[in-house]
């Protein structure tokens, strides 16, 4: 359904009610349609398990691990100037752990710690071996990025 609002709104979105409203950003039209609750299932509740473990994951990794990512962002930032795409260094351990995932698909997401990518010497001990693994994108001076994990 197509809303029209009454003067003094140029635009609005989010749930109220039982109604959620959205703007096309292309048009400036408005849309709304009724709420509905998805429904759980077990690849949500997987979802929820990994980014849950990697935002643990983040929080529990060197704070020089920290910089580099942060340094490495920056960096990939200014090559994508333009693009809409920006990236953080919590961001970028996820797409690097995911990326990790495609090339190792029995690692577990919802499990793996700092301390057993140590132990078992996967690629991401830093963020130069990341870069050379293929699993990131090459940056300026990536190289200098070696901190390790923990």
């Amino acid at each position: 359904m197509k809303i029209k609002y009454m003067k003094g709104f140029k635009a609005f979105s989010g749930k109220m009610d039982e109604l959620v409203y959205c703007v096309e950003k292309s048009s400036g039209a408005v849309w709304a349609r009724e709420y509905v609750l998805p429904r759980l299932t077990e690849n949500n509740r997987n979802m929820g398990l990994r980014s849950s473990n990697l935002s643990r994951f983040y929080l529990s990794v060197s704070p020089g691990y920290k910089q580099d990512l942060e340094d490495y962002s920056d960096r990939l930032n200014l090559l994508t100037v333009g693009t809409g795409h920006r990236c953080n260094a919590s961001a970028l351990v996820n797409k690097i752990m995911y990326a990790l995932k495609r090339k190792l698909p029995e690692l577990d997401l919802t499990t793996i710690t700092p301390t057993q990518v140590m132990q078992i010497g996967l690629p991401v001990r830093t963020v130069r071996e990341a870069v050379e693994a293929g699993l990131i994108p090459i940056v300026p001076r990536y190289d200098e990025l070696e901190n390790l994990i923990i």
